[in-house]
């Protein structure tokens, strides 16, 4: 839903041995480039680097279709997560854009003042001026806003978001609250 990406499909899946590289880039692009930009849904911690595999399940422009992406995208952003957690690290990869708007939407008293209509992709919410006047900012009137926060709320509740999302999303409602594996290439995880 914010992304509009397929959850439906096969997973992405394939080596992520160190094969060559550089004849696979070569192959595909007629070039050898050691940078990829375009780092956005898959980025790395550069922030605008992708790592070739990715590239490799381009090749067939009539199979992407049939990948999982959304997937994907959340397990590569669940990773880096997880991966950021240590004191010590300092930058995260994956599609931080989704993270952003996943907690607006969640966190209504967090998120800027838009004077915009909901739209779809509902990320789109968010590429738009916005006003951060009111919004707390000491961490301890952040905490306690997320403390009295209730579970019981659904996401995407509010009729004038599910005014915008696509009829296709509300065929399934069990896609909502699954436990799935969420498969990335070698990372396989229950989410």
């Amino acid at each position: 839903l914010q992304l509009r990406l397929s959850v439906d499909g096969s997973a992405l899946t394939g080596s992520v041995q160190s094969v060559d590289w550089e004849a696979i880039c070569y192959d595909l692009l007629g070039a050898i480039l050691y940078n990829i930009y375009g780092g956005y849904l898959m980025s790395n911690l550069s922030r605008n680097l992708i790592h070739l595999r990715w590239l490799l399940k381009l090749v067939d422009f009539r199979a992407v279709g049939e990948f999982s992406w959304g997937f994907a995208v959340l397990v590569t952003l669940y990773r880096e997560m997880c991966g950021t957690t240590p004191p010590n690290k300092a930058k995260i990869g994956g599609c931080l854009s989704l993270l952003q708007s996943r907690a607006r939407f969640r966190f209504p008293f967090l998120r800027p003042r838009v004077n915009h209509p909901y739209t779809f992709p509902l990320i789109m919410r968010w590429n738009h001026p916005a006003s951060s006047v009111g919004i707390p900012t000491a961490l301890e009137d952040i905490q306690l806003l997320l403390d009295q926060r209730s579970e019981a709320q659904i996401p995407y509740e509010d009729s004038p978001i599910r005014a915008v999302i696509p009829d296709e999303f509300f065929q399934n409602p069990h896609i909502w609250h699954v436990k799935v594996p969420l498969v990335n290439y070698a990372t396989v995880e229950i989410y």
